[in-house]
């Protein structure tokens, strides 16, 4: 049982109760069980990890690499799988690179931890390079670390715009994202 709930706290957001609770579920709920296995089997069977972007296939195809239609000449970089689920879901027309997490010195993520080499593999001088990492220390520092290896080696490099979210009240804003969102301002149209 301790081997089990270890294994799954090593998910991300699931703590030992977290754990304990979902083992509970699964050896008490005989359905419970048998939908699981089923799901598990039904990722090994279908899903497998993009060797160029490092974004999930399903059944052996990548919506990013695989799509003709997309702009060859733009690749958006995120940290994770989930980040680039998001940019499936926008209305981005170009490429996706994965880096599977950040530079955290801290934790011992070092660039080389990263899917960094991989990216640089796929520049040249007639590709932009859009930054869309997080927002925060690690992703400032792996966005700036990036930025100054391959900044002559590509067409550009760009970042995504900071600033104030729907449904933000300038009152609860920071000075800095308030400074960002003024300076990266944009016209009305009229």
């Amino acid at each position: 049982m301790d081997e089990i709930i270890e294994i799954l706290k090593e998910f991300e957001g699931i703590g030992s109760k977290a754990a304990k609770k979902i083992f509970f579920q699964i050896m008490t709920s005989n359905s419970k069980k048998d939908k699981l296995i089923e799901v598990i089997n039904k990722i090994s069977d279908n899903y497998s990890v993009c060797q160029i972007c490092n974004f999930y296939k399903y059944k052996k195809v990548c919506q990013f690499c695989d799509d003709s239609s997309r702009d060859r000449n733009l690749i958006c970089v995120v940290s994770y799988i989930t980040d680039g689920q998001r940019i499936l879901e926008s209305n981005f027309k170009g490429l996706v690179h994965i880096l599977n997490g950040e530079i955290n010195l801290n934790k011992n993520l070092q660039p080389e931890s990263l899917k960094i080499k991989e990216l640089f593999a796929r520049i040249n001088k007639e590709v932009e390079i859009l930054l869309a990492l997080n927002l925060t220390f690690e992703g400032e520092v792996t966005a700036n670390y990036i930025a100054n290896q391959i900044k002559d080696n590509t067409k550009s490099v760009t970042r995504i715009a900071r600033g104030i979210p729907l449904g933000g009240v300038l009152d609860y804003i920071d000075t800095e994202t308030l400074e960002d969102a003024i300076k990266n301002r944009k016209a009305l149209k009229k």
